[in-house]
């Protein structure tokens, strides 16, 4: 029984692939009679795209990355390509091309941030801004005190001393209250021994409107304002105090559009102030 090439059907004497002709590593009995005729040149794979001819079915295409050779007997003597004068170039498919367009761009990318030109962003770190860390105290309310409206009390404290001073009101910003949150809940924790305080490349990541903000976080002890927080007649007279304990250290007002505060009240009563001006 006669033995032949699953793919490409050259006759073998004996099932002991591979194939000597294409490499295939699969014989099957052959179930008609193979015609044993030597053509001159023997068998050769042609690419279907360019013509190249290949000893064995071994895509792609040595010449111009085609994926498509077909069996042919009796290879020509030259190849018609040579005939033509036809260069590699000639045959190269346009998206190699782009393909080699887009390496050489991103080459040249990496090159200029090798050497200082342009920056990269970094890339597996952490992305968006940090969270707001636990603080021990009081972030909402302390008594019939709202912290919240303390800070917007503040805020209308702060302008109407600046703008007596000529430095210009300031426009509340989400963004910048979410960033002074973070430092002075950060702050806060650092101080009652359950954080490290504020870090600077994660304070970075918050999207506020200037690149070099500037960051006012201060606290007032309970007998610097005077007695306890809840004891405080409402949120205007607290807001009035932390400004004062700001202006009579002697602390410039920072320049800027836009400002974020936070307030927090520690277990001891101390208060906790940060603001951000850009």
């Amino acid at each position: 029984m006669e033995w032949r090439c699953e793919w490409c059907e050259k006759p073998h004497e004996e099932n002991d692939p591979p194939c000597d002709n294409c490499g295939h590593g699969t014989f099957e009995k052959a179930v008609q009679q193979v015609n044993h005729e030597v053509v001159p040149g023997g068998t050769v794979w042609v690419c279907q795209d360019c013509g190249r001819s290949h000893q064995r079915n071994s895509p792609p295409c040595k010449r111009c990355g085609g994926a498509n050779l077909e069996l042919r007997e009796g290879p020509p003597e030259t190849d018609p390509l040579d005939e033509i004068g036809t260069r590699w170039l000639d045959v190269l498919e346009p998206k190699y091309v782009a393909g080699y367009a887009a390496v050489a761009v991103l080459l040249a990318v990496l090159l200029l941030s090798a050497v200082g030109v342009i920056s990269l962003p970094t890339f597996g770190g952490p992305t968006g801004p940090p969270p707001v860390p636990d603080a021990p105290g009081s972030a909402d309310s302390v008594g019939d005190l709202s912290l919240a409206g303390v800070e917007d009390a503040y805020v209308a404290e702060l302008n109407e001393r600046r703008t007596a001073e000529g430095a210009g009101a300031l426009a509340r910003n989400t963004t910048g209250d979410e960033a002074a949150a973070y430092y002075n809940k950060a702050t806060v924790a650092a101080v009652a021994g359950d954080g490290a305080g504020p870090d600077r490349e994660a304070f970075s990541r918050f999207a506020l409107a200037c690149e070099q903000p500037a960051v006012v976080s201060y606290r007032v002890a309970p007998e610097r304002t005077g007695g306890s927080v809840s004891e405080f007649e409402n949120e205007s007279a607290l807001a009035a105090a932390l400004v004062d304990s700001y202006v009579e250290r002697g602390n410039a007002f920072r320049a800027g559009d836009t400002v974020g505060v936070d307030v927090h009240v520690a277990p001891d009563d101390t208060v906790f102030v940060t603001y951000v001006v850009c």
